[in-house]
């Protein structure tokens, strides 16, 4: 999970073996991690770069995740978001270039962005990288192609966005997905709907604005164009929150069991850290909201955690989801 923060593996491993209650200096923490003095001293000018170290005289502890990890990930949306707006700019400025000699077409229209979509998925035959968010052409449903590719052994990582999750019949649509194979990940604002196949070609659709009163989506192909996209991929996926969203019917039984982490912990878990709030998280589930927080309350007690902020990393730690 700290990943997605930005978080480089050895800045984890610092981190999680202060907030541990194991403060020491850089030259004792490079000796019990293992670490190079170099590689170590890097690390923690990283973390404390990012607020995560608090400094008395050489010896170094973790601030608290409460706040340090919140105000972290707040950082990372502001970035997100500028970079959203910079590519819309881009996107506009490179309208104008003629498609034969960019690599770039336009393409307008409910029928002829679906269109062009059902074609770039069905045209993969290795690996699919996508974005989901609303507005949806002709409703939020199904998506048999996907389901169908991912039967024939077709890699399919996508992110979606918190108000797809927050959709009535999201965790049961996207469980299905994940349950064929699907990698998903939620993440707070995903800039735009996006399919690339094979990283050979992408799509990247919009919903209507300006004075464009359709929806509008550019078709890259030639690995120019196309690396943009999937650069843009990576930086939303490594950031996104994994989603363990096992089939609805393990959601009843194990409610009241102690053993953690059950399917439904995951389930839980994986909402409620894409930032849905408790009652969402309950109504995708099936479940009332006072059980969704009766859980995240044995959840806490059985961990000795007191916060969900530390719940949270106790299950990025444990490899929970």
């Amino acid at each position: 999970m700290l990943a997605a923060l930005g978080l480089a593996e050895l800045e984890q491993r610092i981190y999680a073996e202060l907030l541990a209650g194991r403060p020491g200096t850089a030259a004792e923490l490079a000796e019990r991690l293992g670490a190079t003095a170099e590689r170590t001293s890097a690390a923690v000018d990283g973390l404390a770069a990012n607020g995560l170290l608090r400094l008395d005289g050489e010896l170094l502890t973790a601030a608290p995740p409460d706040l340090a990890l919140d105000s972290l990930l707040l950082g990372r949306m502001r970035q997100l978001q500028e970079a959203r707006l910079t590519l819309r700019d881009w996107v506009r400025s490179q309208q104008t270039v003629e498609p034969s000699t960019s690599g770039v077409e336009t393409v307008v229209g409910v029928q002829a962005v679906g269109q062009v979509f059902d074609q770039v998925l069905r045209g993969a035959q290795d690996e699919v990288l996508g974005f989901d968010r609303p507005p949806y052409l002709g409703g939020y449903h199904d998506n048999p192609t996907e389901l169908e590719m991912l039967r024939r052994g077709i890699r399919f990582r996508v992110v979606y966005d918190r108000r797809t999750l927050e959709r009535p019949t999201a965790a049961q649509r996207i469980g299905a997905c994940v349950a064929a194979g699907e990698e998903a990940r939620g993440a707070a604002d995903v800039p735009a709907k996006l399919a690339v196949a094979d990283r050979r070609i992408g799509l990247l659709s919009f919903p209507a604005f300006g004075d464009l009163d359709e929806p509008w989506a550019f078709v890259a192909r030639g690995s120019r164009w196309v690396e943009v996209l999937v650069a843009l991929f990576d930086e939303v996926w490594d950031r996104a929150t994994p989603l363990r969203l096992a089939p609805a019917s393990d959601v009843v039984e194990d409610l009241d069991r102690w053993n953690v982490p059950t399917p439904t912990d995951r389930r839980i878990l994986s909402l409620l850290l894409s930032g849905l709030p408790d009652k969402a998280v309950a109504s995708q589930l099936g479940m009332s909201l006072r059980t969704v927080q009766r859980r995240l309350r044995q959840l806490m007690d059985a961990t000795g955690t007191s916060t969900r902020m530390q719940l949270g990393f106790y299950a990025a730690r444990n490899n929970w989801l």
